[in-house]
């Protein structure tokens, strides 16, 4: 089953049970309740969905396991938030709860294309500083301070 047939909701919930998963290696309910800041019936109605998919195991009042291609699907969710957060904070600036809502927004909706594209940017920034040409620097003074360092005296910064 591929990602993109599940609803932005069945993904916040797997990447949810990976998470808590990853902090307390027990998941129940409650966490998720608490985490996703949803009702009881919510979550076991995504329970019920996600264990048709065979995404997850989960007995009645018992703890909630992902299963292999669950944590295949939720591992590559939070990849995405990861990576489009980081995108956001580091490389544009946006404050750290816009781009947390942000991210998880486009991590539901990004094509694997753009994606890709955005993880080679990070990349070059990260590990070939030497090869980032001169615009990026330009782009980070203006990105951090608004101010566009090759504007002429008087001309406004659309102009420059």
């Amino acid at each position: 089953m591929e990602l993109e047939k599940l609803s932005k909701s069945l993904e916040d919930y797997l990447e949810a049970i990976y998470v808590v998963a990853q902090e307390k290696k027990i998941v129940r309910v409650k966490d998720l309740i608490k985490m996703l800041d949803v009702k009881t019936a919510s979550v076991i109605g995504a329970l019920k969905k996600l264990e048709e998919r065979q995404l997850v195991n989960h007995e009645h009042y018992g703890y909630i396991e992902l299963t292999a291609e669950g944590e295949k699907h939720a591992v590559r969710v939070y990849e995405k938030h990861k990576v489009l957060l980081r995108f956001l904070t580091e490389f544009l600036k946006v404050n750290k709860e816009t781009a947390e809502k942000d991210a998880c927004l486009m991590e539901h909706c990004i094509s694997e294309e753009t994606f890709a594209k955005i993880i080679q940017l990070l990349r070059l920034l990260e590990v070939s500083p030497e090869k980032i040409p001169a615009w990026f620097a330009e782009l980070k003074t203006y990105m951090n301070t608004g101010l566009n360092t090759n504007t002429k005296p008087g001309a406004c910064d659309a102009c420059a």
